[in-house]
């Protein structure tokens, strides 16, 4: 499967403690998308689904900090359908929710016939991002149109929590990492990087 970027533990792309996949490729390149890094099909890394696997189920099985979901964005991850598919089989094998984005609107995944996932998700994250509807005030959407579909029981619309939300983190070698629905490094103090 071809990534952009793997993130073991958040807490902003979900409603539990999450690993974050950022798939690679995006066909749909939406004006305005602050992702365009993660357009090239080519770009980013690949990663066996076995070895996707295994790192969330040891961070599944962390006992510093344990994840109860899995995220997955991109790019656009119904462009590797297959691999997505095979991915998320796994994973609902070790009883984690999931979260799966796609810029795809509903009906264009079920013409597309790339809706057997549907089963397997407890959230679907849809539409394209519109720029001139961004709202950085929303949970885990960029922009007003785009849908939070609850698929399963796991969770449910009380979980929505509007806000900005970020996260920073900084490892042993002194290099940040920041997520999230930020403007600019300015609007959370940080400054030029």
């Amino acid at each position: 499967m071809q990534l952009s970027s793997l993130k073991e533990h958040s807490h902003i792309y979900g409603f539990e403690p999450s690993f974050v996949i950022w798939t690679q490729g995006c066909p749909i390149r939406c004006k305005g998308c602050w992702n365009t890094h993660t357009w090239d099909s080519k770009g980013g890394f690949a990663m066996d689904i076995e070895s996707i696997f295994h790192r969330i189920k040891a961070q599944k099985d962390s006992t510093t900090l344990p994840i109860q979901a899995v995220t997955i964005l991109g790019g656009e991850p119904f462009y590797q359908y297959d691999e997505l598919y095979k991915l998320v089989s796994l994973i609902k094998t070790i009883d984690l929710g999931i979260i799966v984005y796609s810029g795809y609107e509903k009906n264009e995944l079920i013409e597309k016939k790339k809706d057997s996932i549907f089963s397997l998700i407890d959230v679907l994250i849809y539409g394209r991002y519109i720029e001139s509807l961004r709202d950085l005030n929303l949970h885990l959407r960029g922009s007003s149109n785009q849908v939070i579909d609850f698929l399963s029981k796991r969770y449910n619309e009380s979980l929505i929590k509007d806000g900005n939300y970020i996260e920073i983190d900084i490892d042993n070698f002194g290099r940040l990492d920041i997520v999230g629905y930020i403007q600019n490094l300015q609007d959370i103090g940080v400054g030029k990087i």
